[in-house]
């Protein structure tokens, strides 16, 4: 009699010829794509260059001598609503083949169940397909990392959408965002970063669910921070050309905020002492941009939430802002290449030296401080500094004596004094 595993041995190509005949069996019994959805598909293939679909791709598989949604091996998600004889398209998502062609309009006119597109990472290109709403029921937009051009249409908006996610980052996008936009009650997340986007923010103030805005790497200008809603979380615009001072209205408009990032922008004017005293705000980058001073918190900086700063490559003169030193959670500080002069707080010195939380204050894990005029000697505390434990600057400075024996004196020698301010303790 054969053993156990024999019998199993030979049982095998019957329990998988029974598999395969069942998935048959579910797939012809399962209804039909919805011949609109159909069309959209094969609208959406034939936009492609075939020279574009490699063998091993996701859109080489779609043979529509069979129906999409029963027999697709990738690429699509459907599902059959309630009393329909037809499944519907909810889900599109190609694979980053490096596909080339445009997108046509039917994806957006025709597959009205739709709930998630994504396109990423591809080579798509031309203009956005105008005077077609997207699908009230889409979700999901993600058209980042192509080549589309061309302006924003406004037409892709509507109050009815229910977007929650616009990802068209990295594209060749150009014009103003539309106003439009701010439609979009849904919505959480926007990413529009590294286009060509020029003008002011439209107002998003009735944006009820924004939370994540990220614009960064255009040409917008103006001011931004009041065009906001007052919900936001974070808003990254860097490397663009707004101007203006930071407003300390906008900032308490904004209680939610917790990563503000405006490096490499034209922004003028005082850091205004609101912004380390926000309930909220985590992250402050506000390197390369023009401003000329920092105003102190009215409370000393005791109840910031501020982990990181970073103030570098501005115009600020006048002394290192004090309240930093007691920021309780504060561990990242960069106030390199601006114009701040008289002596190295202790309380920079204490917290860049220690290693441990005191007093319920974090250690400074960096703090950067070169090409500034800062005069003085070296706090005693900070020679006890070990290479390594944190990352420190002091180079070209005004100091007496920072030897190079010291780590964070090495680069570039520290100033003629005779081009110094004079040194007020």
């Amino acid at each position: 009699m054969p053993s156990a595993a024999a019998r199993f041995l030979l049982a095998m190509p019957l329990l998988l010829l029974l598999v395969v005949l069942q998935h048959a069996a579910a797939a012809l019994s399962a209804p039909a794509t919805f011949p609109g959805d159909r069309a959209a598909l094969a609208a959406l293939k034939s936009a492609v260059d075939a020279a574009t679909i490699p063998a091993y791709s996701c859109l080489a598989s779609w043979d529509f001598a069979r129906d999409p949604c029963t027999t697709f091996p990738c690429g699509l998600h459907c599902y059959t609503p309630p009393n329909s004889s037809y499944q519907r398209v909810a889900g599109v998502s190609l694979d980053p083949a490096g596909y080339s062609g445009t997108l046509p309009a039917p994806v957006f006119g025709s597959l009205t169940f739709l709930q998630t597109l994504s396109l990423r990472d591809n080579r798509f290109h031309g203009a956005l397909p105008a005077e077609t709403p997207l699908p009230p029921s889409l979700r999901v937009l993600g058209l980042s990392g192509n080549a589309f051009s061309g302006e924003i249409p406004a037409s892709l908006f509507t109050p009815a959408s229910s977007l929650e996610e616009l990802d068209l980052s990295r594209n060749k996008l150009t014009g103003r965002i539309p106003p439009q936009i701010a439609s979009l009650g849904a919505l959480t997340r926007m990413e529009l970063q590294h286009n060509r986007l020029a003008g002011r923010l439209p107002w998003m103030g009735k944006m009820r669910s924004l939370a994540h805005l990220d614009v960064s790497g255009n040409v917008l200008s103006g001011s931004l921070l009041d065009a906001l809603p007052r919900q936001v979380v974070s808003v990254v615009a860097r490397n663009n050309s707004l101007s203006g001072p930071l407003q300390a209205a906008a900032l308490h408009a904004l209680p939610a905020m917790q990563v503000l990032d405006l490096t490499g922008n034209a922004l003028t004017g005082a850091v205004p002492g609101a912004v380390f005293e926000h309930p909220a705000l985590e992250q402050l980058r506000l390197g390369s941009n023009q401003l000329g001073a920092v105003e102190e918190a009215s409370d000393g900086g005791a109840s910031s939430q501020l982990v990181e700063v970073d103030l570098g490559d501005n115009r600020i003169a006048g002394r290192l802002p004090g309240c930093l030193g007691a920021m309780p959670r504060l561990a990242m500080v960069g106030l390199d290449r601006n114009r701040f002069v008289g002596a190295i707080p202790d309380t920079y010195a204490v917290r860049v030296s220690v290693e441990e939380v005191t007093d319920r204050r974090v250690p400074f894990a960096k703090l950067t401080l070169q090409e500034n005029y800062l005069c003085g000697g070296l706090p005693r505390q900070m020679r006890q500094i070990k290479e390594g434990s944190a990352v420190v600057s002091l180079a070209d400075n005004c100091l007496l004596k920072c030897p190079h024996k010291f780590f964070f004196c090495q680069g570039p020698p520290q100033k003629n004094h005779a081009t110094c301010p004079k040194c007020e303790p």
